[in-house]
């Protein structure tokens, strides 16, 4: 029997849609496939098995979501028995999906964009994995993007559907440009992509489309199976790489590219509102474009195993050698090009950093929201000790981004003579802002206290904010939002961004790209996600615990507390009590916001600064602190 020939058990069950025409040369393609035969998975992913471990790091599906929320590519390269539990949950899901859409109509026409050069070879493969797609209303535009070999041509054109158009470009563009030809010749509502190295699952279209539309969704991506190469005798990958698939978090988004355009099925009419695929752009190309579709809709997270994709199927596919590092930093100096404000900083290792707002398309779709919160004062209590630079760069930044009425108090914890001198010059530059004073430094959690003891009668919304921190556009009003909007919320909190290269990132966030900065308050470490479909619409997450560096409460909550336990907790004890007694004993939610965002720059070590006498930021002179009690925070 011929390579690659050999029929698949699951044959006599396969279902061929009506209008499939498939080559009697190409038959073996599907016959052979287990992907393509619809073969459980956890059949041909059997043989990555190892023993199973005796702690599992999940058992249950919702389990699963909330590691892969952190760390998409949770499952893989070898595998447990309760990774082999969430492949058979995913694909029993599919095949429930499945089932549910497959007497529906087939009324919306689908464009599938595909972009090849010079892969003759592997090229078929994706198509055959198009023809036999149980959603049958589709067209293929297969862009040529100026392969020097004719025989891409043929390979395209043996199918003989008319479904199939294929278009050869004279010079070649790159895959954004490719695509985009693509998307000029498309007739569909919807689009999905396909890159020449991968296959979908026969009801890719069927599930992704139907979503959509029962979820009322603009896009939706579904798990995609990651393999190195392609066995051609056994239809699959040479070696299993991983599963990728998280519920969507905008915030590790735009850390690291996790979602796919094979994995994608979007409304046509996005592309008015994100734009079109980046040409000038030679890698991250496809994240580029997640991106920008995610800044102005919301996607949907479907959990099934839909698509498969080769890495180094095959030689001859175009693509620029670029340093991983500055192909990733040149996508994220296009998010920062679509913020409305930007600042930057220096470190004390030399480093430059560039701390900037939410992007300005996802801004705009949220202030008609934040347009009809009331117009109401919160106090804002700051804990510091022996810090001025930080401090005064804290209050400029609340300063500068906050249109709402507040009150900063900063409690001084002791600090020496020659600090405090400097810090009394602050009300005098700021508005709103007043300082106490301890005489010695207590700890967090006695500022703390002591600041509310002076604001927490006031029946206002008080902030306890951290004194290293940098607050960015509609801050505060996000936090305002939640409590707004959910009144059995007793404290609400933003992202915590930790500038790139940050020693702690990957304790918290283990999927994150360490070169860029990235948001720590969904934490791995801290095990806190509760609930991450608490407001589907505004993309609210419920926790058990977030760490105090930034917390909107209500006064009630706070009143009822008494405070933080300063008793029993030194201060990365008693933000865990505070928040335990908000859920345990007030029955009221922690709620995380991805809306809100606020850098933690981590106060450098005392022993640092006065031994160094150099300043944190604007001179280039500072450093961020070894972190030890913010792994624990």
């Amino acid at each position: 029997m011929k390579k690659g020939h050999h029929p698949n058990p699951a044959f006599e069950n396969l279902r061929v849609p009506a209008r499939a025409k498939i080559p009697q040369t190409h038959l073996y393609r599907v016959t052979a496939s287990p992907i393509l035969c619809r073969v459980p998975p956890t059949k041909y992913l059997a043989a990555y098995q190892i023993k199973t471990r005796l702690h599992k790091l999940y058992n249950t599906f919702d389990e699963y979501r909330r590691r892969a929320t952190l760390m998409p590519d949770a499952i893989g390269p070898e595998l447990w028995e309760s990774d082999l539990r969430v492949v058979a949950y995913m694909d029993n899901s599919k095949k429930k999906l499945a089932s549910d859409y497959a007497a529906l109509p087939q009324g919306t026409l689908i464009s599938i964009i595909m972009t090849t050069r010079d892969r003759a070879a592997i090229v078929a493969d994706a198509i055959v994995s198009v023809l036999v797609q149980s959603y049958e209303n589709w067209e293929l535009i297969v862009v040529d993007d100026a392969s020097d070999n004719p025989q891409t041509e043929a390979a395209v054109r043996q199918f003989g559907d008319s479904r199939i158009k294929y278009v050869p470009l004279a010079v070649a563009t790159g895959i954004g440009g490719a695509r985009n030809v693509g998307l000029e010749h498309a007739s569909g509502p919807v689009i999905g992509y396909l890159d020449d190295d991968t296959q979908w699952d026969p009801d890719f279209l069927l599930i992704l489309l139907n979503q959509l539309h029962s979820q009322d969704a603009r896009i939706a991506y579904g798990a995609h199976v990651m393999w190195d190469k392609f066995d051609p005798d056994a239809r699959l990958g040479v070696a299993f790489k991983g599963v990728r698939f998280a519920p969507f978090n905008r915030p590790l988004l735009e850390n690291r590219d996790n979602i796919a355009p094979i994995t994608v099925l979007h409304d046509r009419e996005l592309l008015s509102d994100a734009g079109w695929f980046d040409s000038s752009l030679k890698q991250q190309v496809g994240w580029d474009f997640i991106l920008r579709m995610t800044e102005v809709a919301q996607p949907l997270a479907v959990p099934c195993l839909l698509s498969h994709s080769f890495q180094g199927h095959s030689e001859g596919k175009a693509g620029a050698d670029e340093d991983a590092t500055t192909a990733l930093r040149s996508v994220q100096s296009k998010l920062v090009g679509r913020a409305d404000w930007s600042q930057p900083f220096t470190t004390i290792d030399g480093q430059d950093h560039l701390a900037f707002s939410i992007a300005r398309p996802a801004r705009a779709l949220r202030q008609p929201k934040l347009g009809r919160l009331p117009v109401e004062p919160v106090q804002i209590v700051i804990p510091n000790y022996e810090s001025v630079p930080e401090l005064e760069m804290c209050l400029r930044s609340i300063a500068e981004h906050t249109p709402t009425p507040y009150h900063v108090l900063v409690v001084d914890n002791g600090s020496s003579e020659e600090a405090y001198a400097q810090l009394e010059k602050l009300p005098k530059r700021f508005e709103n802002v007043r300082l106490i004073n301890e005489d010695q430094n207590s700890g967090f959690s006695f500022a703390v206290n002591r600041g509310l003891a002076e604001v927490m009668n006031c029946n206002e919304k008080i902030l306890i904010l951290n004194n290293d921190t940098l607050a960015t556009p509609d801050w505060l009003d996000e936090l305002r939002y939640v409590l707004f909007k959910h009144a059995d919320v007793g404290m609400a909190v933003p992202r915590q961004v930790l500038p790139a290269d940050n020693r702690i990132t990957k304790v918290h966030m283990p999927g994150a790209v360490k070169a860029l900065e990235c948001d720590i308050n969904l934490s791995i470490h801290h095990n806190n996600i509760l609930d991450l479909e608490f407001d589907r619409e505004d993309g609210l997450v419920e926790l058990t615990y977030a760490p105090l560096f930034c917390g909107l409460l209500r006064p009630e909550t706070i009143r009822a507390a008494g405070g933080l336990d300063s008793g029993n907790a030194p201060h990365y004890r008693s933000d865990w009590i505070l928040c335990d007694f908000i859920r345990r004993h007030l029955q009221q939610r922690i709620i995380y916001t991805p809306h809100s965002k606020v850098y933690h720059l981590q106060g450098v070590a005392t022993e640092i600064r006065k031994s160094t006498g150099e300043d944190f930021l604007g001179r280039g002179k500072a450093q961020i602190a070894e972190a030890g009690p913010q792994a624990r925070r």
